[in-house]
């Protein structure tokens, strides 16, 4: 049910930084006793700090607190914890109304959370506007204002990077900001669709519940996935025969097996077949840009 009290909660989501390269370093079992270490002493702070931590997920965690200034706290304490070791930190904040169903966390203050944490750098605390207005003064003032900074499936939102102690950057805000808009144009036959933060996820298919249906004996049901994330525009193959890609400024096309590619300025896509031996079921993409 509903906490009565949850709508100046806070939401925070923390994850661990540099853990893939550690477990390429050291070997899994250590690696992964450090990491394990590191959770440990990031859940102590947190119920120092009051907080209530509900998830361990992966090298992270959700956790909720009722005040935002706890929140807060607790995240530079967890940033701070980090900073003599081979491990650091990113984490992003925000405040609202939630439900809480065991262990798991519903509400879109919960999506927006984790969008801000996705954006924050290694060792970077970002907060979002309705957080740092509920902060106290001296908090407040160590907030680094981001101005419209794109967040997947919403508007720009204006963002706050919490300081580091110590001698900060001076920042200098521009006095106007535009935001670059960028969509993938897929042109397949007489079709012409978009992937953009409005439609983040496109699949492309042999069957009828994909975005696009390429209906040749070379496609897998399923055969990849273009995902839009921060205004780039990546392709993951999930095929049988793997799929080509071409940028126009290339001669020949690269195969993707299994693995995720980067799909840049314009070019051909090609499933399951290499694009000069069937242009007929090639896929043009051209990335392009608008101005907010």
């Amino acid at each position: 049910m509903a906490d009565p009290n949850s709508s100046h909660r806070a939401v925070l989501f923390a994850d661990i930084s540099g853990s893939t390269r550690l477990y390429t370093e050291i070997g899994d079992v250590a690696a992964r006793q450090l990491v394990a270490d590191c959770l440990d002493k990031w859940v102590a702070i947190i119920e120092v700090n009051n907080g209530q931590v509900v998830q361990l997920r992966g090298d992270g965690l959700l956790c909720t607190f009722r005040s935002p200034e706890f929140a807060v706290r607790a995240a530079s304490s967890i940033r701070d914890s980090q900073l003599s070791t081979p491990l650091s930190m990113h984490a992003g904040l925000h405040v609202g109304s939630f439900m809480l169903e065991g262990e798991q966390l519903y509400g879109d203050v919960v999506n927006i959370a984790a969008r801000v944490a996705e954006i924050a750098k290694s060792d970077e605390i970002i907060v979002t506007q309705e957080t740092m207005q509920s902060l106290s003064t001296e908090l407040q003032e160590q907030g680094r204002l981001l101005k419209k900074v794109p967040i997947k499936n919403s508007e720009p939102m204006n963002l706050y990077l919490i300081a580091e102690r110590g001698p900060a950057t001076e920042y200098l805000p521009p006095a106007t900001t535009s935001f670059i808009h960028l969509q993938l144009q897929l042109r397949y036959h007489n079709q012409t669709q978009l992937v953009d933060d409005d439609k983040p996820e496109f699949v492309i298919g042999r069957v009828g519940d994909c975005d696009l249906v390429i209906d040749h004996s070379l496609v897998s049901r399923h055969h990849a996935i273009i995902e839009c994330k921060r205004g780039k525009f990546f392709l993951q193959d999930q095929s049988t025969n793997g799929t080509y890609v071409r940028d126009n400024g290339s001669a020949d096309a690269v195969i993707v097996q299994r693995e995720l590619v980067q799909l840049k300025g314009n070019g051909i896509i090609s499933l399951g077949i290499d694009p000069s031996n069937d242009m007929e079921h090639c896929i043009e993409f051209e990335e392009i840009s608008s101005s907010r």
